[in-house]
């Protein structure tokens, strides 16, 4: 089972104002919150961060919801050993264990079909889900001691696994920590598995979505003067200011098309058509609401 499902620092916004020698009563800070009564909606423009826009060659896309997400911390331990003189049969590597780990995830992530069953656990729409919206990343390795001439006695990997439901992903986590132990045990290593990070799902409001979908068809039409074709409806793996919003009140969100997919980096580009093509898409949007 995963060993640590807490992630919080403990360090308040309080004691973080007061470090900086900001002193402000709790009450005070409580009267900043915005009453949700008083809120319409929040609609969030941004650029998509990957590469599908580009890739069907249309400039905007709504967005349908954003991922839920799960970080994981991964260590294997095994004996430490001499690389020249441990025989291949008497190794417990913990290089080699956390190598078939990551490939495991690979496979589990891109056929979930294959690891995951119909039953009370996973049904039809979760399988169909994942397969269009599961992604899992390796982002960081290390190993101890570290040099080239010994077997690590410890490895350690990281695992960022997203999903727009979330039963589906708890259904994925569960079914790779079973599979992982088993590996581990196989290769007689040990193996912990840290919870770090959970987000959940938000899913855009359905009739926010359906009028950025037309204003955006709109806003296209009078750039180009062509009937468009169906403005895409796609998901957000990357997270975004709209999940803390969408617990205030409901939230829609509009994809700009970015070059290669592209995102905090130098290399970050957008085309000043499309921004313009965004920017009024959002009038023909507040046209109707004002």
């Amino acid at each position: 089972m995963f060993m640590d499902n807490s992630f919080f620092s403990g360090v308040t916004v309080l004691d973080a104002l007061r470090e900086n020698s900001i002193d402000i009563a709790e009450e005070s800070l409580l009267q900043l919150k915005y009453d949700p009564a008083s809120v319409w909606g929040y609609i969030e423009v941004h650029i998509e961060q990957g590469p599908v826009l580009e890739w069907v060659g249309f400039p905007l896309g709504v967005v349908q919801g954003i991922a839920g997400q799960t970080r994981l911390k991964v260590t294997v331990r095994g004996s430490q050993g001499h690389a020249g003189t441990v025989p291949m049969s008497m190794r417990q590597d913990p290089m080699t264990a956390a190598a078939e780990l990551i490939v495991l995830l690979e496979r589990l992530c891109k056929h979930p079909k294959d690891f995951l069953s119909y039953d009370g656990r996973s049904n039809c729409s979760t399988l169909e889900s994942l397969s269009s919206s599961l992604v899992c990343t390796v982002g960081e390795i290390s190993s101890w001691p570290s040099a080239s001439n010994v077997i690590p006695g410890e490895v350690t990997f990281t695992v960022d696994l997203r999903a727009i439901d979330d039963a589906g992903r708890e259904t994925v986590l569960y079914e790779l920590s079973n599979q992982l132990y088993q590996i581990c045990e196989k290769r007689s290593v040990s193996c912990i598995v840290e919870r770090k990070h959970d987000a959940n799902a938000v899913m855009c409001d359905a009739d926010l979505s359906s009028q950025l979908k037309s204003a955006s068809y709109a806003a296209l039409k009078r750039m180009t003067g062509a009937t468009q074709h169906e403005i895409p409806v796609i998901m957000s793996g990357a997270g975004h200011d709209a999940m803390a919003m969408s617990h205030l009140t409901k939230v829609g969100m509009l994809f700009v098309r970015c070059r290669g997919g592209i995102s905090h980096s130098p290399a970050e580009h957008v085309l000043d058509d499309d921004v313009w093509a965004a920017g009024l898409a959002v009038l023909a949007f507040l046209e109707t609401h004002v």
